[in-house]
This record gives structure tokens, C-alpha cells and sequence, in this order.
């Protein structure tokens, strides 16, 4: 704080001794009075807490500075000018943390209104009064009022060009920003001085030259629409006091006035004023838009970062990351339990300091959006909603105070905990979803399971019929009926054994037990299972099959996804041929299924290897909708791929690609991995 206190007064200094090269007699003050706006960013930039330290040393400088100006007055007088200065700065600061905020940056229209109001109209009032009475009573001014007003504009003009520049080139706006940016900043300010030299350098303007005054606004309105109120603070600057220098020294288009100096020095500082307030709120209407336009990728970064994972656990401390430090200082994120009890599962920027401004609020849980602000900052709730309750809060803290932002934090905060309650939400869905298919899964084992013995003795009690019926020379219609229930306990186990090795998928027992298989001679097996079959709808079966193809596969599994694919084709291309063709491509067996039935709509070709799907109604075609899935899987699990092409009305062929495998180890047994 001392060594801040020490800057402050040798830049008091510093900028005092330059303001008084504006000093026109008979007035005492200067025309432009720069200390003003040095104090007053001080402040600004400082608790106040630290603010005696500051105003004493203002009140030291001041004095040094009147005393190297030499101006014939009492000391009582000096007095009465450092109170006078103090109390500007005071009064400036105290109202805008008070009315504005303590973290003022001119990025907000509000912002920079308090500050033209209470930095640049207000609080010279204090010192112009102070001021010009001090001089009254110690010598004998030309005119209370023109002192007192020539005092007011130093004052204000300083206030408004001074601190502005203060507040905005801080290390903190450099720091993020590119090298781009800064080289253009950089050219901004040469070309703006450059161009400034030139209109008010000449000595004597005339006609259209003299209105070239107009350009300079260009230059200032450029830095404003480029980079904001750092590029309209900076060729403000650069514009008044190239012009304020060449005025004085006789140049320029205010020269050519018929009036006095002081009256001419007047009429550049409203132009000044102007031509500064002007770029100072396109400036900070520009911030509002930048602002905006980061909030809102903030809530896109947000969304995606959300739909990531369902995992809350996880995506939750990454959106308090993403919040911190772009909207706020500190962000947390508080549930409810599973006991009932409040659990911080998100925090970034967090300390037990910022945690204990929650003390008397949290719990219990808001159900509306809540702002507060304390000696340390401002708190925002926000409540999470999922189903209609409350199940945790979102809580913003930042160290600064903005009173006119009070709505936009309380939509920011809103907003955030908006997208986390849907996620919430989404992952109470999603976990209710697994709980029903595991449900789902545990059902159609055990089921399937209970199935099974009564299936066994059934189809072995059909057997032994058949044999009977044979034995006794039965009539043909009998022994018909009985191989058409045969047929039908064949159909019912097959589905039991799908719906057995489903659940052996999901939980990852389905296992492999490879042994050299003759691929042309397992195919022509299963087709003669289909003979009959195939008669019956009027199917019948052709085979193209390249032969001496050994493969090393689970011998089982490979004649099951065969029977799916078959009973497919037959399901939904019965009254047309079947095609069925094996080769090798590589070091893999191709085997396709062909029909010439209804085919596969589009937006179906993938959908129908998920378990339980179907492409049509099952009204029709019946079926549990496992076979393709079954197929899928056991390819999957020996290497392979699986995939149909198909069009309505033209057929489906169904592709079964196999890697010709290896002779397994003594014992080796590969296990199908449960799908995600």
C-alpha cells in the first residue's frame, strides 16, 4: 500500500507539473487538470481500506505541485486546494462503489455513466467550490463564477480522460490478449496521432481544411468499434492532447476563433468532451455485445460438455471450470444425497472464505434464483430441478460488486443451472432406463431357464412317439401331426436358446471353443436341416461354395448364426429361390445369404442387429427380433463383421465375413465382451 501511495504521489506530481503548462491567466487553475482523474482511478483500483494512505499522499503531492507552480498565495490557501483535490477524489470514488460497482472496467454502459456522472460532474463540484473560494479570500479574482467553471472543466475533463485510461490499460487487460491485437492497438494510436498532428498542426486552417477537425472522429469511433474502451480510451487520449498542445502553442482550427484564449481553450474541451463521451458509450455498447456473445458460447460450451457424459460427476466440475474465471470468481454445485444430506460434487476457484458467505442461506435448498451482495462481493443461487423438485444448487460468487448487474447474473446463473438440471435429469432417466434392462435381462434368463426342462422331456416324449408310431406302422396322417409338433418344440428351443445366449452376451459369458472347421461342408449341413423347410414355402436352397476352406471357429456358433440367417431368409423371401454363396477374400471367408423377399427399408439397415428389433410388424412376421442380433454378435466375437444390402421390394443379401482364425492354445477359450 506505501509503495502505491508513493507512485500516486510522484505521478501526482509528474501529471500536476505538466497540467500546469494549461494554466491561463487570469484563472489559477489549469485548463486541463490531470491529477483528477490519477486520483480517482487510484481509488477506484484500491479498497478502501487503503484509501487514508492514498488521500494523504494526494493531499503531500498536491502541495509539492502548487509549491513548484509558484503561484502567489498563502499557505492556508495550498491548504485549502490539497483538501479540496482530496475531497474530489473521495467523493468521486465513495459514489461510484457505492452506486456503480468496485470493479469498474467501462465495459457496461452503467459504468460508464456513473463514472461520467459522479467522476465527472459531481465531484468536481467539491473541488471547483473549494477551490475558487480559497482564491477569493486570498487575492482578488476577475470573476468568482468564471474561476469557479474554468475549475469545474479542468477538473471534469482531467476526470473523463485521465481515469479512464488508468481503468482500462490495466496488466490484467493485456494478459489475455494476442499479440495481434496489441499490434493493432499499437497502429490504432500511431495513425490516430498521426493523424491528429496534421489537423492541428497547421498554423492557420482555413475554409475545408478547418472542418477536417470531424476526421478525428473517426480515429476515436475506429478504437471503439475495434477494441472497445481500451481503443477508445487510447485515441481519446492521443487526439486531446495533440490538439490541447497545438492550441496552445497558436495552431489548429480553434485558433482561427474570434475569441480569447480562454474562451478558445473552452471551446476545444466541450469538442474534447464530446468527441470522448461519444466513443466512451459506442465502447461500452460494444463490450455489452462481446459480452454477450462469450456468455453465449459459455452456455454452448456448457451444453456439449453436458451431453459428454451422463456421468454428473464427471461433467459437472468441468462446467464450474468453464465458469471460472470467465463469469465469476468462485462456482460450486451442491446435491442432495442419496441420505438426504447436501454434497458438493463441483467446485472451481473455492475457498472456505467464499464458502462461508453462504452461511444462513444454504441450507435449506432456494427454489427460486436469489442475489446478494456483501462486503466481500456477490452470491447468486440458483435452485436445480429435476421432476418437479429440488435437487441441488448452483451458487456463483465473484469478489467484485456490479449493482446494475443484477439481472444479467441472475440469467447467467439461471441459465447454468437450467442445463444441469436437464442433465440431472437425463441421468436419472438413463439409470432408471438400466435398471429396467437389467430387470429386462434377469427376467428373460431365469424365464428361459424354467423353460428348458419342460422343452427337453417334451421333445424327448416326441421322439419316442415318432419311433412308436413308426414301429406300429401308423397311418401317415398321424405321423404328420407328430412331426409338425416336433417342428414346432424345435421352433420354441431355439427361441429358449436365443434368449439363453442373450443373457450370456450381457453378462460376458458367452465363450468360444474354436476347432478346424470345413467351411463348405458346415454350410451344406445346415442347408440340409432346411430341405424340408424350404420345400414347404416353396423356397428352394442353392449353394456356390469355393471348396478346401478350413477355418478355425467355434463350430457351434458358426452353424447358429447360419440357422438365423437362414430362417431370415426363408421368413421373409418365401415363394422365391435362396442363394447361398461361400469364397475366400483374403484372409477372410465370405459367406452371403441371398432372398428375393420384401427387403430392408433404408433407415432399418442398421437397426435390425440390435437385440429385439425388427424392421416390420411383428403382426406378420413373427419372431422375438434376437436372430440378427445373435449373428452379429457371434461374428463379432470370432473377428468378424456382419451387414445386409438391401432395398424395398428387391431382396436382401446378408453378408457374413469371418477371419480364417488359429489353431487355439491347450484350454484357450475366448469370451464374447458385453456390448456398451
Amino acid at each position: 500500500m506505501w509503495l502505491r501511495a508513493l507512485v500516486l504521489g510522484a505521478a501526482f506530481i509528474v501529471t500536476g507539473w505538466f497540467s500546469n503548462h494549461f494554466v491561463i491567466p487570469p484563472h489559477p487553475s489549469a485548463v486541463l487538470w490531470l491529477p483528477s482523474g490519477l486520483s480517482l482511478a487510484f481509488l477506484l483500483r484500491t479498497r478502501p481500506q487503503g484509501w487514508p494512505v492514498l488521500l494523504a499522499a494526494i493531499f503531500l503531492a498536491d502541495l509539492v505541485s502548487i509549491r513548484l507552480r509558484g503561484f502567489p498565495i498563502p499557505f492556508w490557501t495550498f491548504v485549502i486546494w490539497g483538501l479540496a483535490n482530496c475531497l474530489r477524489a473521495l467523493v468521486g470514488a465513495w459514489l461510484i462503489r457505492r452506486f456503480v460497482g468496485t470493479d469498474v472496467r467501462l465495459t457496461r454502459r452503467w459504468e460508464f455513466a456513473g463514472l461520467l456522472l459522479f467522476g465527472g460532474l459531481v465531484s468536481p463540484l467539491v473541488s471547483a467550490t473549494l477551490g475558487a473560494l480559497g482564491y477569493t479570500f486570498s487575492s482578488r479574482p476577475a470573476s468568482f463564477l468564471a474561476d469557479w467553471a474554468n475549475w469545474w472543466l479542468s477538473d471534469g475533463l482531467g476526470t473523463i480522460l485521465v481515469a479512464p485510461l488508468l481503468l482500462t490499460w490495466t496488466p490484467a487487460a493485456f494478459r489475455s490478449r494476442r499479440f495481434r491485437h496489441l499490434a493493432e492497438l499499437g497502429v490504432m494510436i500511431s495513425l490516430t496521432a498521426l493523424g491528429a498532428h496534421l489537423i492541428f498542426g497547421h498554423p492557420a486552417p482555413r475554409g475545408l481544411r478547418a472542418s477536417l477537425i470531424y476526421v478525428t472522429s473517426f480515429f476515436i469511433l475506429w478504437g471503439a468499434l475495434r477494441r472497445g474502451p481500451l481503443g477508445a480510451v487510447s485515441t481519446s487520449v492521443v487526439v486531446a492532447f495533440i490538439a490541447l498542445w497545438h492550441t496552445l502553442l497558436g495552431r489548429g482550427p480553434f485558433n482561427t476563433l474570434a475569441a480569447s484564449q480562454p474562451e478558445k481553450l473552452l471551446t476545444l474541451q466541450v469538442f474534447l468532451s464530446i468527441l470522448g463521451l461519444t466513443a466512451l458509450t459506442l465502447a461500452a455498447v460494444v463490450s455489452e455485445r462481446w459480452r454477450t456473445e462469450e456468455l453465449q458460447r459459455l452456455l454452448v460450451e456448457t451444453g456439449t460438455v453436458l451431453a459428454a457424459s451422463l456421468d454428473v460427476r464427471e461433467t459437472l466440475p468441468r462446467v464450474a471450470r468453464l465458469v471460472v474465471p470467465r463469469t465469476c470468481a468462485g462456482c460450486a454445485v451442491w446435491l442432495v444425497g442419496g441420505n438426504g444430506l447436501l454434497e458438493r460434487v463441483a467446485q472451481a476457484g473455492w475457498s472456505p472464505a467464499r464458502e462461508a458467505r453462504l452461511r444462513g442461506y444454504v441450507p435449506p435448498l432456494p427454489t427460486t434464483s436469489r442475489r446478494w451482495c456483501t462486503r466481500e462481493g456477490t452470491v447468486v443461487l440458483a435452485p436445480l430441478w429435476v421432476r418437479d423438485e429440488v435437487q441441488g444448487v448452483l451458487v456463483l460468487m465473484s469478489d467484485e460488486r456490479a449493482h446494475g448487474a443484477e439481472a444479467a447474473e441472475l440469467s447467467l446463473a439461471g441459465e447454468l443451472a437450467y442445463r444441469c438440471g436437464m442433465a440431472l435429469e437425463s441421468a436419472r432417466l438413463y439409470a432408471e432406463a438400466q435398471q429396467a434392462i437389467e430387470a429386462r435381462n434377469e427376467f428373460i434368463a431365469i424365464a428361459a431357464h424354467e423353460l428348458r426342462t419342460p422343452l427337453t422331456v417334451l421333445t424327448l416324449r416326441m421322439r419316442s412317439l415318432h419311433a412308436l408310431l413308426r414301429r406300429q406302422q401308423a397311418s401317415e396322417a398321424a405321423r404328420e401331426k407328430v412331426r409338425a409338433t416336433s417342428r414346432q418344440l424345435e421352433r420354441l428351443s431355439q427361441l429358449v436358446e436365443r434368449l439363453l445366449d442373450v443373457g450370456r452376451i450381457t453378462t460376458g459369458q458367452l465363450e468360444l471353443h474354436r476347432e478346424a472347421v470345413d467351411v463348405a461342408g458346415l454350410v451344406e449341413q445346415v442347408l440340409d436341416t432346411f430341405d424340408e423347410e424350404a420345400t414347404r414355402v416353396g423356397s428352394p436352397l442353392h449353394l456356390e461354395a469355393e471348396p478346401g476352406l478350413t477355418a478355425w471357429w467355434d463350430r457351434g456358433r458358426i452353424e447358429q448364426a447360419l440357422i438365423n440367417l437362414l430362417t431370415n431368409a426363408l421368413k421373409f423371401g418365401a415363394g422365391h429361390s435362396i442363394g447361398i454363396h461361400v469364397s475366400a477374400e483374403g484372409g477372410l471367408v465370405r459367406i452371403a445369404v441371398r432372398d428375393h423377399g420384401i427387403g430392408v427399408a433404408p433407415e432399418a439397415l442398421e437397426r435390425i442387429f440390435e437385440r429385439f428389433e425388427r424392421a416390420v410388424s411383428s403382426r406378420r412376421y413373427g419372431g422375438l427380433g434376437l436372430g440378427l442380433f445373435l449373428a452379429r454378435q457371434i461374428a463379432e466375437s470370432h473377428g468378424g463383421t456382419i451387414h445386409v444390402e438391401s432395398r424395398p421390394g428387391e431382396g436382401s443379401t446378408f453378408v457374413l465375413q469371418l477371419p480364417l482364425g488359429h489353431r487355439p492354445e491347450t484350454g484357450e477359450a475366448a469370451e464374447h465382451p458385453a456390448p456398451a
